[in-house]
């Protein structure tokens, strides 16, 4: 390889396209962490420019190396290079520099304009029929590269409140060049020489150019452990257009990894042990399905490159089985999925996320569709009725992928069921009636808030019967606690006959939080019955609530709602919960 320390005129003023490859990401940089700072620079040079006479020469600016290699082209067609490193830097300063371009066109200063328009397009005589060459830099990703094209051949301010993307960077540097020049209005010429000099000659690159027999696809994970590391997604992009040769060929790469480059995919999770992407988190699940053994996140690519060493298939074929998966994990992380919907919505508001393991391998396989039922039958079960017991999830990961393991498509279910069924220790335990009913019926619920409110609802269609009106709008649906939480001796006295008082207390705090003490309400409802006394809240209830939770209160109404009412209502939807989530003896 060889480097040239070169200035921005050098680099972009000549038939040139610096072509962003396959296997980069997408553009990424952001207002605060570094277009801010990049025009910091440029105005702070600009201005020690315009003080040159007072002070010593002012040295060039270094902005790092950029890794470029020599693609073949036409006699007739601009030079092609490949950016393998600093294809957000090369981006910025074109956008930049097409600021300027459109602030001096605005200004009526086509001299300068057109000086600074050879710089960021090259002329139609060199673009050999390709309109891919009319930019000195071409995008890979298709969002990017259409609006990157558009910005350089029509200008625009673009919308300047936005903080991210090309069309972003774009206007804000409109922005700052226009609030820069016209600052001071009588020294107008001087402060766009002054630009025009720093954009042009002041700020220079190491360019290395690489032999045309180097792996760019590893020298770009190389030079990049330096900086934002890439993700785990990245460096398996990196090996699928390595593994299928794809340089340069957007639509060969757009059929492989097109359908993971949208914003969904690239969104943050809601996890709180790891901060990642979906796309991240989906490759993670995906890859442990594949190995059936723990993969760490930061060991995702690894043990994908290890898996495709071994394997049989095409890189293609691997990449189809991927694609595959992803559309399932998509849907079931909406949750769309046809026919299990409420349970994916169930699973969300648990935070269990290591179900997925299974549910990839479930729904990816041919797996009848009775056997899929009843094997999300029974997962739901497990996992809700641990819940209601206080039994944790931390050790659910090493016993889903022993399950895995064992997993046959024809009897998927079954497995699924004798692995529960057979477990004793609790960090596995499939709690039966009788462990449920001694933790709803003696005990406060150890969970709160929306899983609260899963399992009312829950309550609340199983008491429905096929005549009634479907149950609508549940998101304006609330938990009410009958005893308020912060009951108050006025509306709520303890019994005149009480003794221990501190044990009264005790025993009526541990009674609030009690399932029999919960109920559903509108937000409207639920402001309304407050802390109020039972006399008010039931009228109240009986009056404005038509759903069957309620209903089922007041039918027979005790006079007064104690702790004595508490866990006896306690004891009948510990009935209707068993119902729900039927536990090891009915499968």
């Amino acid at each position: 390889m060889k480097a040239e320390i070169v200035d921005l005129q050098t680099l972009f003023d000549r038939p040139v396209s610096y072509r962003i490859p396959q296997f980069q990401r997408l553009y990424a940089w952001e207002k605060g962490e570094q277009w801010v700072p990049l025009w910091d620079d440029v105005r702070n040079f600009a201005a020690g420019w315009l003080r040159r006479q007072q002070n010593a020469k002012l040295r060039p600016h270094f902005m790092g190396a950029i890794v470029l290699q020599r693609q073949n082209n036409a006699s007739s067609e601009v030079e092609r290079r490949i950016v393998v490193d600093g294809q957000q830097r090369l981006t910025t300063l074109q956008l930049l520099i097409r600021a300027a371009q459109e602030v001096f066109f605005n200004l009526g200063d086509s001299e300068r304009e057109s000086r600074l328009r050879r710089l960021t397009s090259n002329e139609k005589i060199h673009w050999a029929g390709d309109s891919d060459n009319e930019t000195k830099v071409r995008q890979s990703n298709h969002d990017d590269q259409s609006a990157f094209r558009r910005v350089i051949r029509n200008g625009g301010k673009g919308k300047t409140d936005l903080n991210f993307g090309i069309q972003g960077a774009y206007g804000y540097f409109v922005t700052e060049v226009e609030n820069w020049l016209n600052e001071n209005p009588t020294d107008h010429a001087n402060r766009s020489d002054a630009l025009e000099e720093i954009l042009t000659k002041h700020f220079q690159t190491a360019a290395i150019d690489l032999d045309e027999d180097e792996e760019p696809h590893i020298i770009f994970e190389t030079l990049n452990a330096r900086g934002e590391p890439l993700k785990q997604s990245d460096l398996i992009k990196n090996t699928v257009m390595y593994k299928a040769k794809v340089i340069d060929d957007p639509v060969k790469a757009n059929n492989l990894w097109g359908m993971f480059e949208n914003a969904w995919w690239r969104a943050p999770t809601k996890e709180k042990s790891v901060k990642r992407i979906h796309l991240d988190r989906f490759l993670n699940y995906w890859m442990v399905v594949l190995t059936q053994k723990e993969v760490a996140p930061n060991r995702v690519a690894a043990s994908f490159r290890e898996y495709i060493k071994d394997c049989k298939h095409s890189i293609e074929e691997v990449v189809a089985d991927v694609q595959k998966a992803g559309r399932i994990y998509s849907h079931m992380e909406e949750p769309i999925y046809p026919g299990i919907e409420t349970f994916l919505k169930r699973i969300k508001t648990m935070d269990v996320g290591v179900t997925m393991l299974l549910l990839l391998r479930l729904y990816t396989a041919e797996v009848p569709e009775a056997r899929r039922m009843r094997f999300v039958q029974a997962l739901e079960s497990y996992l809700v009725r641990r819940m209601l017991c206080g039994l944790g999830t931390n050790s659910l990961g090493k016993f889903f992928i022993e399950i895995l393991r064992e997993m046959e498509p024809n009897n998927a279910d079954t497995i699924l069921i004798e692995n529960f069924r057979r477990q004793t220790a609790d960090g596995r335990l499939w709690p039966n009636d009788r462990k449920v009913h001694e933790e709803l019926d003696e005990n406060s619920m150890h969970y709160k808030g929306a899983r609260q409110k899963m399992v009312m609802e829950a309550i609340e269609m199983q008491m429905r019967s096929d005549m009634a009106e479907p149950l609508i709008a549940t998101n304006k649906l609330t938990v009410e606690h009958i005893l308020p939480q912060k009951w108050k001796e006025k509306t709520w006295p303890l019994p005149p006959a009480v003794v221990d008082k501190e044990e009264a207390t005790e025993d009526r705090n541990k009674a609030v939080k009690a399932i029999g003490n919960l109920t559903l309400t509108s937000d409207k409802l639920n402001a309304s019955l407050s802390n109020g006394p039972w006399e008010e809240k039931r009228e109240t209830l009986g009056k404005h609530s038509g759903l069957f939770l309620n209903k089922d209160l007041l039918e027979n109404p005790p006079a007064v709602w104690d702790e004595a009412a508490i866990w006896k209502r306690s004891r009948q939807l510990a009935e209707l919960v068993i119902e729900i989530w039927p536990g090891p003896d009915k499968f």
